[in-house]
């Protein structure tokens, strides 16, 4: 294990002034499933299923002698109410009795074990499988779905491991993999850009409003739609926080440019929060935009201290997209909604090793009338960041890559640029308000002076390490490693081509979200703290 000296170590800072209200995201732990106790007390009955001791024709429901399948139980919950809630506890195996239909007032856990009834997600996976020809959940509100690996649901349509059409429920400390949508047939739109099969595996429309936490999307797909793990559409809201998003891929099979947000897509005036995520090498195939995050047509988001790493976009932004209007070519463009409807806020996230084709918006294109602000953010090793035709606040920010801000509309306020570091080419091509920057290439207004940081560079040299695919995270072995525990945890991480983000580590072992199979020799990113 060895320390780079300063002079490998890329310097940055976190502002030029200070910086109240900045959070650095790295420092967030819990981030991705976690097995956690049932309160048992909170329900007025508790029901049992296991696939291996199981009986639906002589069992009961109860602990000993539990039911086979998950859709039994749930069609003996009849009087299900707020003051009287079920849960049903679900084992170890797979079930494959799906769709499963959730019900209002009843919690869905799995990860038990079938003998004793304790709970380990990782040890006891219970697995809810699509067999790769319908979905596998639809929601409910009032209930909970929490502690299930939801694979191979696949349809031709939307959202093919959880369908939410205006409803709400709570999706916690799941494993979301090989969830697929399929073209829509026929196929054959007049222009680009329309709305195809979104929602790989959760696809929530028309008012709905869950609270998705704690899970881990990885290797979801969808052949042509919005969001290959998670697609919002229509007047959404609620929360999307502290979930891994991991190798999901939008766009398998579109010549139509219809399927943006590698990862996930809020579209048609939705507004949820998005906090707390690792959003990490994801991508938009074809020429689609935003390998890991699209926003467009009016959404108002508030994205905040997340992590997006080494996504790549088919066309515009690797890692982030941000649009007001749609893509329109048989009506009118919508006239400029208020301030108070539609403004983006994106606070506090990192951006590292995020790529588009054209090296313009590796870390994001922020355009199409668009309304907001940009503070507090980290933006490195990425293929550009590029403003257009937007009204947006950048503050406080440490930009190290080339930064380009382009044209107006009428109506548009001029953009400020206040506070940042931008050490890269710095164009600008629009009328902005331009004060006290730390510029590269200095201005009238603002200055020009080589910042000096903390040294916290790593360089790690493994022993070794293992990819373990059923926890799509590799185990490093490093025997003189003195690690304080978790120290390095949701530190972003590269081996050659691979970037990865640590997910937890002890003394002399490190795991890391990904495959980095064979990577003895890793460098373990700075902090980007001022010295």
């Amino acid at each position: 294990m060895k320390r780079y000296p300063s002079i490998f170590v890329l310097l940055v800072f976190i502002s030029i002034l200070s910086c109240s209200n900045s959070q650095n995201p790295i420092s967030l732990l819990a981030i991705g499933p976690k097995t956690e106790n049932v309160q048992l007390d909170n329900y007025q009955k508790l029901f049992y299923v296991s696939s291996a001791n199981g009986s639906d024709e002589n069992g009961n429901g109860s602990a000993q002698l539990p039911w086979q399948s998950i859709s039994l139980a749930l069609s003996q919950i009849r009087d299900a109410a707020s003051e009287r809630r079920y849960a049903v506890l679900v084992s170890q195996g797979d079930y494959a009795d799906t769709p499963i239909s959730m019900k209002e007032f009843v919690d869905l856990f799995g990860g038990f074990d079938p003998t004793n009834w304790k709970r380990d997600i990782v040890k006891h996976r219970t697995i809810l499988t699509g067999g790769q020809e319908r979905r596998v959940v639809i929601g409910a509100n009032h209930a909970r779905l929490d502690g299930f690996v939801i694979s191979n649901g696949q349809i031709r349509s939307k959202g093919s491991g959880v369908f939410c059409d205006g409803i709400s429920p709570i999706i916690t400390n799941n494993v979301f993999t090989s969830n697929k949508t399929l073209t829509p047939i026929p196929w054959h739109p007049k222009f680009l850009h329309e709305t195809a099969n979104d929602g790989g595996a959760i696809y929530c429309e028309n008012g709905a409003a869950p609270i998705i936490e704690n899970n881990l999307f990885t290797k979801n797909t969808t052949e042509n739609g919005r969001g290959a793990a998670i697609a919002f559409h229509k007047n959404c809201n609620g929360r999307i926080a502290n979930n891994v998003f991991l190798n999901n891929t939008t766009g398998l099979n579109d010549p139509m440019r219809s399927s943006d947000g590698g990862a996930i897509s809020i579209f048609d005036w939705s507004s949820p929060v998005i906090e707390n995520n690792i959003i990490l090498n994801n991508e938009s195939l074809a020429s689609n935009d935003a390998g890991g995050l699209f926003v467009a047509l009016w959404s108002s988001p508030v994205i905040r201290r997340n992590i997006f790493v080494g996504n790549k976009g088919g066309d515009d932004a690797g890692a982030l997209f941000v649009g007001g209007q749609e893509h329109r070519y048989d009506r009118p463009l919508d006239l400029l909604p208020g301030e108070d409807k539609f403004f983006v806020r994106i606070d506090s996230n990192i951006f590292i090793g995020n790529s588009n084709p054209s090296k313009n918006s590796g870390a994001m294109r922020f355009t199409m009338e668009s309304r907001g602000e940009f503070n507090d953010n980290i933006v490195a090793h990425n293929s550009g960041i590029y403003f257009q035709r937007s009204e947006v606040v950048i503050k406080h920010n440490v930009i190290l890559d080339d930064f380009l801000f382009i044209e107006t509309k009428e109506g548009l306020k001029p953009g400020q640029i206040q506070k940042n570091l931008i050490w890269g080419n710095f164009a600008l091509e629009t009328e902005a308000f331009v004060r006290d920057n730390n510029l590269q290439h200095p201005r009238d207004g603002n200055f020009s002076s080589p910042p000096e940081f903390v040294d916290d560079w790593i360089e790690l040299r493994a022993n070794s390490a293992t990819y373990r695919p059923r926890q799509f995270v590799t185990g490093i072995f490093i025997a003189n490693g003195k690690f304080k525990k978790n120290e390095l945890a949701n530190r972003v991480v590269k081996a050659g081509d691979r970037w990865g983000v640590i997910k937890s580590n002890r003394e002399k072992d490190i795991e890391i979200w990904g495959d980095f199979s064979g990577a003895i020799q890793c460098m373990v990113l700075p902090t980007y703290q001022l010295k």
